[in-house]
């Protein structure tokens, strides 16, 4: 079985485990150890790597280097698992 984090593109899977395993040890966890996200680890990965994304913005509102890495991190997660609608 392939993980989750396995899953995604392995140059993003450092900042992923960062990223989520600061915010939400036991989402990583649970990411690490099935092939697919639920609807709510998709929507909690989405929340968490969207507020990372705010907090490195310079002040101009732009992206530094580390916000335009995370952003491309959700894209790609993002691509592989959307947010379904109800």
């Amino acid at each position: 079985m392939t993980s989750v984090v396995e899953s995604l593109p392995s140059r993003m899977r450092a900042l992923f485990i960062e990223v989520i395993g600061s915010r939400n040890p036991g989402l990583l966890a649970a990411l690490m150890n099935h092939a697919e996200p639920t609807s709510s680890e998709r929507e909690q990965v989405e929340d968490i790597l969207a507020s990372e994304f705010d907090l490195n913005l310079r002040p101009d509102e732009e992206p530094a280097d580390r916000g335009i890495q995370v952003d491309n991190l959700l894209g790609a997660f993002l691509m592989r698992w959307p947010i379904r609608s109800s």
